[in-house]
């Protein structure tokens, strides 16, 4: 008999509800970028994120950018764990307000600058059936008692999550000459992860009706304290005639000499056909080995009763209720190159690794249980409370290019790698879960139809290094694509509109799976859309 183990989440749920960028980071920082998805060479307001350095070609005076971006997101877990009700899980993330402000002031070759973002997480995610995580388990029960009648199961599930680093950066840039600036600053990061959920209600379906799923691994596990009583006095039985010289003889022997009345050992031999044992292999047994046997098997059942009731006490109903909080510091740096009366420009952004764990808060019995220990006889938790996880972000380098080919049009390139396998999470995994860093590549353009009016259009592609160890039902990364659209109006000097929209396609990945020695195989897809808004103001520019 197997041991019965019901686990509610696998890994940590931080990375589930990133947005866009790698698998830590938000990238998508401002209404511009949601318009053309290429701003790393960025020397409008929203570079205090982009393109720090970039800030000393703004005019001198105050420069402040609020942008807000509502987000919506559905994923889709398909399992073909054969003895699942529905294989198909669908979860609905949303952040209907994803806000990124910025502010600048300019002042000669300085640029002093201040911003407050969402850098990791920034959503709420729904699955009104759990996830085929919660529910293997469950359904396991149903191969594992089907020759004791059991034909099926239900259960009540439900998983809400929640995730958010904030950040707050501040930096100063300097423009060494008209072609060279550079950057220093800093990045103060909060976060705080949050999940509730519930497992109720499990029953399992037999011939006789529905039975709450603890009330029958108890009913066997009182079955197979029962046959331990009886494997054991049959064995102590036996005892007499080992002690008297007839440990050594075969049943028949110990009948034709006396030893055993013809029902006695009928009798005993009819019990080790019960516990298992074929015909051949009970002939073969001297009164001895029987009596091992019998000993053996009384310690096998009173092992599995225990697990039986270890299982079943994992089948009430649980609750969860964990908040994870952390906080780092990303130290960054920049240069900005401008050449040809800058027509051509180049941002260069390094982000270093921002050391950070997470603290799990739970309040008693409200980390979900996944066991007991044997020694304490207390229970295990997937989440204990005040237990410490590495949630490292990896250092991230980006670098950008603007071409202005003709007035009129601006060509924007953006490259972004993340050094994914260097945080503390990815060096402790075994198996090795990061077989190449995430990187993108964007592509955007800006038409300026008027001096006042432009569009813009992009398209970003990213490709994840994760492997399968990796992937999880609640933290999964997917190679995108990414096509986006928007425009500009400059109502004057001071103050600019920016309107964007994007839509993310997901590559949909099959990954196989195993629980309790039953092959299965999950798929995982997502699709994000996001409409965005912002206002870039100007005051007192001298540009």
């Amino acid at each position: 008999m197997k041991k019965f183990t019901l686990f509610f989440l696998g890994l940590l749920l931080s990375t589930q509800f990133v947005i866009a960028g790698g698998l830590l980071h938000n990238t998508n920082q401002s209404a511009a970028w949601a318009r053309m998805l290429a701003r790393d060479a960025s020397t409008e307001i929203d570079a205090v994120f982009f393109n720090p350095a970039g800030l000393t070609k703004l005019g001198d005076g105050f420069h402040i950018s609020i942008s807000n971006q509502s987000i919506f997101q559905t994923q889709t877990i398909t399992s073909s764990f054969p003895y699942l009700n529905n294989g198909t899980y669908e979860g609905t993330i949303s952040a209907p307000v994803f806000p990124s402000v910025y502010l600048a002031y300019k002042t000669g070759r300085w640029a002093f600058s201040l911003g407050f973002m969402p850098i990791g997480g920034g959503g709420g995610a729904t699955f009104e059936r759990g996830v085929p995580m919660m529910e293997v388990p469950i359904a396991s029960l149903v191969p594992a008692f089907s020759s004791l009648g059991v034909t099926g199961y239900s259960v009540d599930m439900k998983f809400e999550g929640s995730s958010v680093y904030w950040g707050l950066q501040g930096g100063i840039s300097f423009a060494i000459n008209d072609h060279i600036s550079i950057f220093a600053g800093a990045r103060y990061i909060i976060a705080k992860n949050t999940y509730t959920g519930y497992i109720r209600d499990i029953k399992l379906q037999t011939d006789g009706g529905d039975v709450p799923a603890a009330d029958f691994m108890n009913g066997v596990a009182d079955q197979a304290a029962g046959g331990a009583a009886l494997a054991t006095a049959a064995g102590n039985g036996m005892q007499p005639i080992i002690d008297g010289g007839g440990g050594v003889l075969t049943f028949d022997q110990a009948v034709a000499m006396g030893v055993l009345t013809p029902e006695q050992s009928a009798q005993l031999e009819g019990g080790l056909y019960q516990f298992g044992f074929t015909e051949e292999e009970v002939n073969a047994m001297n009164i001895e080995q029987a009596q091992g046997a019998y000993y053996g098997t009384a310690t096998a059942l009173t092992i599995q009763a225990a697990e039986l009731r270890g299982g079943a006490s994992l089948m009430g109903d649980q609750e969860g209720d964990i908040t994870q909080t952390g906080s780092g510091i990303t130290p960054i740096i920049g240069v900005n190159l401008s050449f040809a009366d800058d027509d051509i420009n180049i941002g260069i952004k390094y982000e270093f690794k921002t050391k950070m764990d997470l603290t799990n808060s739970v309040p008693d019995g409200k980390g979900f249980q996944t066991g007991i220990d044997p020694e304490t006889g207390l229970p295990i938790y997937m989440f204990p409370d005040g237990e410490v996880t590495n949630a490292d972000l990896p250092a991230l380098l980006s670098v950008g290019i603007d071409l202005r080919i003709i007035e009129p049009l601006k060509v924007s390139i953006g490259y972004h790698t993340y050094f994914d396998s260097k945080t503390g999470w990815a060096e402790e995994a075994d198996p090795k879960e990061i077989d190449n860093n995430f990187w993108e590549l964007a592509l955007g353009v800006e038409w300026n139809i008027t001096k006042k009016f432009l569009l813009s259009a992009g398209y970003l592609r990213a490709e994840t290094g994760a492997n399968q160890y990796y992937q999880s039902n609640l933290g999964f990364s997917l190679t995108t694509n990414t096509f986006a659209f928007g425009g500009a109006y400059a109502f004057n000097d001071t103050f600019k509109l920016n309107l964007g929209a994007y839509n993310t396609m997901y590559q949909e990945m099959t990954y196989p799976a195993s629980y309790s020695n039953i092959p299965y195989s999950e798929t995982y897809l997502k699709h994000t859309f996001a409409i965005a808004i912002g206002l870039d103001i100007a005051l007192h520019s001298k540009k």
